[in-house]
């Protein structure tokens, strides 16, 4: 994956360790995230105040990707991974590992974190942010995670906390939903000329 790329994004299992609210909150979001197909979506990666990387977000179920970033575009059939920096004109391409920290994948977030964390949120103006944290066994990958979730019940930012303390926080803008992208947009295929490297 791109340096410092930490998507540690995202079936239905309510955790035990959680209020009415907490419960709500994640119904909330697992039902409209059954309603979506494909989006696409702004997204910004700070770290420590600053951002270190943006670019624009297409995904499409299940864990389908295309993350195009100003130097590389990573992406994703949900089997297979390319990673294609685009000033080197070379192509990584990995099998997905969905236990990787770094593989991006919306269905973490919003089903299987849940069942593995104990919960609790806030109220930070017209955002509800539900706060996840770890139970011991989960070997998750890191110490809180704090997902803020708009009145359209889409997650607007993801605040995560290492397990060594470092933070990370990523912004989501400008959702565009059920636009009907092609597979295509989720296979890479290397200009010609590139070097590739087939870690498979």
């Amino acid at each position: 994956m791109a340096k410092n790329l930490v998507f540690v994004f995202i079936f239905f299992v309510v955790s035990a360790f959680a209020g009415e609210k907490e419960n709500e909150l994640v119904n909330r979001l697992q039902k409209k995230f059954e309603k979506i197909n494909d989006l696409t979506v702004d997204v910004i990666q700070k770290s420590r105040g600053k951002e270190i990387l943006s670019g624009k977000l297409s995904y499409k179920k299940e864990n389908k990707f295309n993350l195009d970033l100003k130097s590389n575009l990573i992406v994703s059939d949900g089997s297979t991974i390319w990673n294609y920096n685009k000033a080197g004109k070379k192509v990584i391409i990995n099998d997905v590992d969905e236990t990787d920290i770094s593989f991006f994948s919306f269905n973490k977030i919003v089903y299987d974190y849940p069942s593995q964390c104990d919960m609790s949120s806030e109220m930070n103006g017209d955002f509800d942010i539900l706060i996840l944290m770890p139970r011991q066994n989960s070997n998750l990958g890191f110490s809180e995670a704090k997902v803020w979730i708009g009145k359209d019940n889409l997650i607007s930012k993801v605040e995560l906390t290492g397990t060594g303390s470092e933070k990370t926080e990523i912004d989501f803008l400008n959702y565009n939903l059920n636009r009907n992208l092609a597979d295509s947009k989720f296979i890479f295929n290397p200009p010609e000329g590139s070097n590739i490297i087939d870690l498979r």
